[in-house]
């Protein structure tokens, strides 16, 4: 099994919680190759990630991006690390001996087994991922059908044998080119707005994001206008039995906030204690105003009037 993150200083805490979440719940799996895409993490964070790595008879290899940045030419509309487009450029960075790869973002914590996921039959798709909550306007914005598939780019199962032989790279940055280094979602439309017609839907508990925990799946349904989703029992397995667990960003905040309101925030805090980051909150400070009050309105005004407010902003 080959494992994939990408990640800069600022978030090397998350990443080594993550890490060590995916060695506690895979230690049967032989081998495991874990691979992390360094975007200026310090020596001593590296240091500090190896050390629990190897706690668990387990090595990294580590990467420089460095030298792909330079590949990109982007314009960003909203802020971004420039570490997430990395994982568009694994074919070329990971060993011609890798034929396939589990990609996972730093704000995950594994709750079990990959091995299934990582066994799943891909035939002819080249990648697989969760499908996202998302609205048609933004399928629009990058050019498929509002009835395509749209998957979540935080946990990705990828054939990389199948993006060497069709150049995913190159196709990856000849779209980015082509829309003057702005895409809407960024590195994420990119994947779904080149290879939508190769990409496959994986169970929801492969990448249960932070809404899957916190909206009710008709409210959800209709905040994002979705048409055909998961069912609700689909639903319901990611929130009870997640194998991974995506803290995306919500009204509720982020995991590692001070007053994070996400239902799951104990298992990412239960294994920062594992970690030479135990007892550090990278934000310790109050959810922020603005926060708190979408988090309020999202539990209590009707969707319509949400929409509205979102839209006047």
């Amino acid at each position: 099994m080959n494992v994939v993150y990408s990640s800069d200083e600022h978030y090397a805490q998350h990443l080594c919680v993550s890490l060590i979440s995916l060695l506690d719940n895979n230690k049967d799996v032989q081998p495991l190759n874990i691979f992390i895409i360094s975007n200026g993490i310090s020596d001593e964070s590296q240091r500090r990630i190896s050390g629990v790595a190897e706690q668990f008879d387990r090595m990294i290899e580590w990467i420089d991006f460095t030298p792909f940045q330079n590949e990109l030419k982007l314009n960003m509309e909203w802020k971004i690390s420039i570490s997430s487009y990395a994982r568009l450029f694994i074919s070329s960075m990971l060993p011609d001996g890798c034929k396939k790869a589990i990609y996972l973002d730093c704000d995950t914590v594994v709750c079990g087994s990959l091995s299934e996921m990582w066994d799943t039959e891909m035939g002819t798709a080249s990648v697989a991922g969760v499908e996202d909550l998302i609205k048609n306007e933004f399928k629009k914005k990058i050019g498929i059908p509002v009835d395509a598939n749209y998957i979540n780019a935080g946990v990705l199962l990828i054939d990389i044998e199948k993006w060497r032989k069709q150049s995913a790279e190159k196709q990856f940055l000849d779209f980015i080119n082509k829309r003057d280094g702005q895409v809407t979602h960024h590195d994420q439309g990119v994947i779904n707005g080149t290879m939508n017609a190769e990409t496959m839907i994986l169970p929801p508990q492969y990448n249960a994001m932070t809404p899957f925990f916190t909206t009710k799946y008709e409210r959800l349904l209709k905040i994002y206008q979705l048409k055909k989703y998961y069912s609700p029992q689909e639903i319901q397995c990611a929130v009870e039995n997640p194998v991974i667990i995506h803290y995306t960003p919500e009204y509720v905040g982020r995991v590692w906030e001070y007053e994070c309101k996400h239902p799951k925030a104990e298992v990412y805090r239960s294994y920062l204690e594992l970690t030479p980051w135990r007892g550090c909150l990278a934000h310790a400070e109050r959810l922020p105003a603005k926060l708190r009050i979408l988090y309020w309105m999202q539990k209590k005004l009707p969707v319509w009037l949400i929409n509205l407010l979102i839209k006047s902003r």
